[in-house]
Order: C-alpha cells, then structure tokens, then sequence
C-alpha cells in the first residue's frame, strides 16, 4: 500500500491546481473576470451584467497552436510496426486528442497522456485534463518518475483518487458523496491495488517549459485584465459623458426643458432676463473623447504582442498583410518558440507510441520512432518557389531541398509513386501515338 505521504503529496497537489488552472481557461474561453484599481469601483460594477473586453489570450495560444500541426508518425525502417501504429493511433483517438494536448500544455504549462490495456486486452490511449493529474518526480532526477495520481468525481459525486508505480495501482475513494477536504477523506477501495505488469508509469508528462509549470499567459493576463479595464471603462464613458452636453441658464419661471427640444431644426426661444440677476445664457459642455482609451489599448496590446512573441498584424491589420520577406521577418521569434515546443513535444509523443505498441507485443527503441510536424513557418507559394529554383541552379538537389522544408517520409514516397505513374502514363501514351502513326502508315499502304 501506498505511504500515507504519498496520497497526502497527491492530494495538496492536484487541490493546488484547482482554481489556478480553472483561471487560466477562463481567460483563454473569453470569460474575463472584471479588474478594479479601486475596491470603490469593484462594488459600484459588481452588480454590473454585461461585461466589455477583447480576448486576446485566445489569440496567443492560437497562434502558438496553428503551427503545432502533427503531420504523421512512424517506425523507421519497419512497415510492419508502422502499420499497426497507425491502426493504434485512430482506434485510441490520439487523432484527435493531439490537439487538446497541445492546447493544455500552452494554456497551463503541462497537458498529459494516460495508456493503458483494460482487463479485455483493449488499448486505451487519452487526453487528460492537467487540474486531474499530477506526476511526481525524483529530486535527485528530474526524469525519474516516482508516482502519478488521478482524480476524478464519479455521477454519484464520491470522488476516485489513483495512484500509479512501476509494480502497482491503487485505488482510493472517498466515503461519502462530496469534494474531498483532507486526503483523509479517501479510502482504500475493494481490491485495494492491481499489479502492473508493463514495469511503466504509463502517464505521459507535456510540459511547455522544464523548468516549471508556468502558462503560455502567465505575462498575459495583467495586459489583458488592463484592455478589458480600458475597454470597459470607454463603453461606460461612450454611454454617460461621450455626447456634447448643453445647457441654458435663465431666471425664468418657466419650465425650458419641456420647451427647449433638441431635434433637428428647431429654434430655441429663451426668454430674457430680469436684468438684474445672471442673464440668459446658453452653453455646452466638452465630451469625454474616447480615443484617449482607444490609444491606451493600442500601446497595451502591442505590448502584449512584443512580450508573447505574437507578430503585430496578428492584432491588428490596419497596415495590411505584409510581404513575404517582411512576414518571414516579423514571425522568426514566434516560429523559434514553436521549433521549441515542438522539441519537447515530439520526444513525449515517442515515448507514448513506444508505449502503446508495447502493449501490442511490439517492442521498438525509442530512437527508431519518427514523430514529424510541419514545419512552423508560414508558407508563401510564390517565395518558396524561388527559393528552391534558387537552390536547385546552385546545385542543390531537390530532395535535399524539399527535406529542409520539412517533408515527410509519406511525401517522398507519395512523390516517387507519382513519378513513377507519370512516367507510366507517358510512355503509354507514346506507344498508343506509335499505334495510331503505325494504322494510318498502313492504312495508306493499302490504298
């Protein structure tokens, strides 16, 4: 059974991530919550129904996660593996979870992968939710896994707790039907552990930075929470003070405001005054101008582009689309972080596959495993072209050019197939137009 250190550590850790993690979506799903400088402010808004702001954390994320397109996975050098690693891949819906994935990691810093074969020799392979997750490592070695944990709350509202070693799992539930509060509140169920045969934590760990877990929008949020602050209060002052304000001063008795009506084309007539008091006067009052709010947002998001690498013209497209050498330019750092990123990734993702043909009966070195994505950079049809008749009169062969562009093994057999079937249908179009010479010759020998 496990230390009760062991289901305590699990316990504080995956209640830490709770109301951090469940903050970062909301600022990434576009449900801000309103910011105040002032308490003052808080509570004259908090009744407040409709909400102002622009999400640009979605923007962030997206951006990131647009070039993070996972293009295909195989074993080199074995067909065989790589069929039944395919059939794998679509039957767990890794497919499909891949995106998630990725998107976990970049919004909370850490996404995880839980395999595994259930009792009918099934294999199951998916995404978790990282508030449900937590892996601990050795001190000593930071790639040492020592245990991972689970959490979940079942339809009855009793809430599951696993913990995973190399030789065993156990199962934990809580007594009673409601969110734990102490690690106390769980208890070993009936039977209390399984054996794990595969020797293998089989919880896969993707972390954006190694360092720590700190989200993609850690520097983003104050940004955010200042153009919604901004955002908020030009809507409030649009509403109240953003239209000229008259007035008329007279001593008159006489009610001017069912008099004095402000439509098109009508004529005020103010009556005089007394002469002896303040005379009849009629004045206005300066509007609030909102483009004091709208220049403060602009500063605001371009810094929130420069400290998240994100290129300006994703923001805005005031100054239209840029050239292709101006766009290369302006997405280096963020294409940098991505080629990261897609580092971290594809060793994680190597480390899952080789899992799962294990558990198939299929083993294969980690080295062997070929996870490729698509290359970061933004594609520009008319640019790529001359760069590659550029390389190819320098003496460069295709091929070669074609890899540094980051084509698959699937491309360059799919490439060679089509050659090949070119190069058939003209040679059978030439015997065919040899055929046809050869009648006619004929033809006209006979006559």
């Amino acid at each position: 059974m496990a230390t009760l250190t062991d289901l305590e550590k699990a316990y504080d850790c995956l209640s830490a991530k709770q109301a951090a993690y469940a903050l970062l979506w909301r600022y990434y799903d576009g449900d801000h919550p309103l910011v105040f400088s002032t308490n003052r402010r808080e509570k004259i808004f908090s009744g407040a129904e409709l909400k102002f702001l622009e999400n640009w954390c979605a923007v962030v994320v997206d951006a990131i996660l647009e070039r993070l397109d996972l293009m295909s996975i195989s074993v080199a050098n074995d067909q065989a593996a790589s069929d039944e690693l395919q059939a794998l891949w679509i039957d767990t819906d890794l497919e499909l979870d891949e995106e998630d994935v990725h998107r976990a990691a970049i919004v909370t810093g850490e996404s995880f992968v839980i395999a595994w074969q259930d009792n009918e020799g099934q294999i199951e392979a998916y995404y978790n939710d990282p508030a449900l997750v937590h892996i601990q490592y050795d001190p000593r070695d930071r790639r040492t896994k020592l245990w991972a944990a689970k959490w979940w709350r079942e339809e009855t509202g009793h809430w599951r707790l696993t913990l995973w070693y190399t030789d065993r799992l156990e199962y934990y539930r809580t007594a009673k039907a409601e969110a734990p509060k102490t690690y106390n509140a769980f208890e070993p169920m009936d039977p209390p552990e399984a054996v794990n045969p595969t020797g293998i934590i089989p919880v896969f760990h993707f972390v954006r930075e190694r360092r720590a877990r700190i989200s993609e929008l850690e520097n983003i949020i104050p940004i955010q929470a200042g153009i919604n602050k901004l955002l908020a209060d030009m809507f409030v002052s649009a509403e109240s003070a953003a239209f000229m304000q008259r007035y008329v001063i007279s001593d008159t008795a006489m009610d001017l405001s069912k008099v004095l009506k402000n439509v098109p084309g009508s004529i005020w007539k103010i009556p005089a005054g007394d002469g002896q008091g303040q005379p009849a006067s009629v004045g206005e009052l300066n509007a609030t101008p909102l483009q004091n709010f709208l220049d403060a947002i602009d500063d605001l998001v371009g810094a929130l582009s420069a400290i998240s690498r994100t290129p300006h013209h994703y923001f805005f497209g005031k100054t239209g689309t840029p050239s292709g050498e101006a766009l290369i330019a302006l997405e280096a750092p963020l294409n940098k972080k991505c080629k990261t990123y897609i580092k971290r990734f594809s060793s994680v993702w190597c480390r899952v596959i080789a899992f799962l043909l294990q558990l198939q009966g299929i083993q294969v070195d980690k080295k062997s495993i070929v996870v490729e994505f698509a290359k970061p950079e933004t594609v520009q049809p008319k640019t790529q072209a001359e760069i590659r008749q550029m390389g190819t009169m320098a003496g460069v062969p295709l091929t070669t050019i074609l890899r540094g562009e980051g084509w698959t093994t699937e491309q360059f057999d799919q490439l060679e197939q089509d050659k090949a079937d070119e190069s058939a249908s003209q040679q059978n179009s030439l015997a065919k137009a040899l055929m046809a010479q050869q009648r006619q010759f004929d033809q006209e020998a006979e006559m």
